[in-house]
């Protein structure tokens, strides 16, 4: 019983000195995805979808302008809590409608255009 108890009071040692993951606020992202666009660091980020095109194809189209590609996994059936405690989004948000004003919404479809037509 006292090992138990022994064990159990070091391992809660242990959790509590491992090093906790650090959050950035919503605003914080809005300023490093600002600050990345300002540096010519342009991630695009687009979900993975099924349809008729090449993503490899559609990835070096986007490294032809400076812009990687960061693929997305859809979130399915399940909303997005309106909560979103860890900001994730942010980020992505910012930098994608940075890229979107620079650019235009026009140029990410008709490179995905490309990259079909020639897939086909």
């Amino acid at each position: 019983m006292k090992l138990a108890f022994f064990f159990a009071l070091f391992a809660l040692i242990i959790s509590c000195n491992k090093k906790q993951e650090v959050y950035l606020s919503c605003e914080q992202q809005h300023k490093k995805a600002k600050n990345d666009f300002n540096n010519n660091k342009f991630i695009y980020f687009d979900y993975l979808q099924s349809n008729d095109f090449d993503r490899k194809l559609y990835s070096l189209l986007l490294q032809e302008n400076n812009i990687i590609l960061d693929t997305l996994i859809p979130e399915g059936c399940i909303p997005l809590s309106t909560t979103d405690l860890n900001n994730e989004h942010c980020y992505i948000q910012m930098m994608n409608n940075n890229l979107n004003a620079k650019f235009g919404h026009r140029f990410f479809d008709s490179l995905r255009l490309k990259a079909t037509i020639k897939n086909n």
